[in-house]
């Protein structure tokens, strides 16, 4: 029989995410992770989890003059990493396919940190086989020189959003978690608040009246 794919609630996804973002190793890989990045290339480290349950992480990647960075996904126990953009660009396509691929390779390996302009993203794989499903009904478009983009279908809803959810990182991080959600990606998008703690990205469309649609934030209870 095939298995029933369980799609996790988004805020429990973000509170699992914030209980790992509390372990000192987290934190000290994201320091590290700044202090590296003042080279202006991307840094990578990996997290892993013991057969206690401990958090540990691998040894730094470093990125080249493309600005790429590899991501160790062979580190026993892998189940997240953490990397920065070095432009301080919002999450991008590259972003979301590269994290399925990691799943793919490791069971456990759900979670990207992003770090960029001083603020901390989450991606989290929440059904892998959705996923899946997306990223083959929607590749990437992949140019020879170039990060992966979105399919023209996916990439142009999310710029239609931007006129109503601003071109900030927060916006374009929202439009995109929108689209996500559109199409029952199996993925969740988490913004790291204030006080350290991830929320889920999560945003409700109402259509006016008039026709014109308005977008709200849902939060979690």
């Amino acid at each position: 029989d095939k298995a029933i794919d369980v799609v996790i609630d988004p805020c429990q996804t973000a509170s699992a995410t914030t209980v790992l973002s509390k372990d000192s190793n987290f934190t000290s890989a994201k320091t590290s992770i700044q202090t590296a990045a003042t080279d202006g290339f991307e840094h990578s480290i990996t997290l892993g989890k013991d057969a206690n349950s401990a958090i540990n992480q691998a040894p730094m990647n470093s990125g080249n003059q493309q600005y790429m960075v590899s991501t160790n996904y062979t580190w026993p126990g892998a189940i997240a990493a953490l990397h920065n953009h070095p432009n301080n660009t919002p999450l991008s396509a590259g972003d979301i396919y590269a994290s399925v691929r990691l799943n793919e390779k490791s069971s456990n390996f759900a979670t990207t940190f992003v770090l960029t302009n001083g603020e901390t993203y989450g991606i989290v794989v929440t059904s892998l086989a959705l996923a899946q499903a997306f990223v083959k009904t929607y590749p990437a478009d992949q140019l020879p020189g170039y990060n992966p983009e979105f399919p023209d279908i996916i990439f142009d809803q999310m710029l239609s959003l931007v006129d109503n959810l601003g071109s900030s990182i927060e916006g374009r991080t929202t439009a995109m978690a929108f689209v996500l959600d559109k199409y029952n990606a199996g993925i969740t998008l988490l913004k790291q608040d204030g006080s350290g703690d991830f929320k889920p990205i999560k945003t409700q469309e109402t259509t006016q009246l008039n026709g014109s649609k308005t977008y709200t934030s849902i939060p979690c209870n």
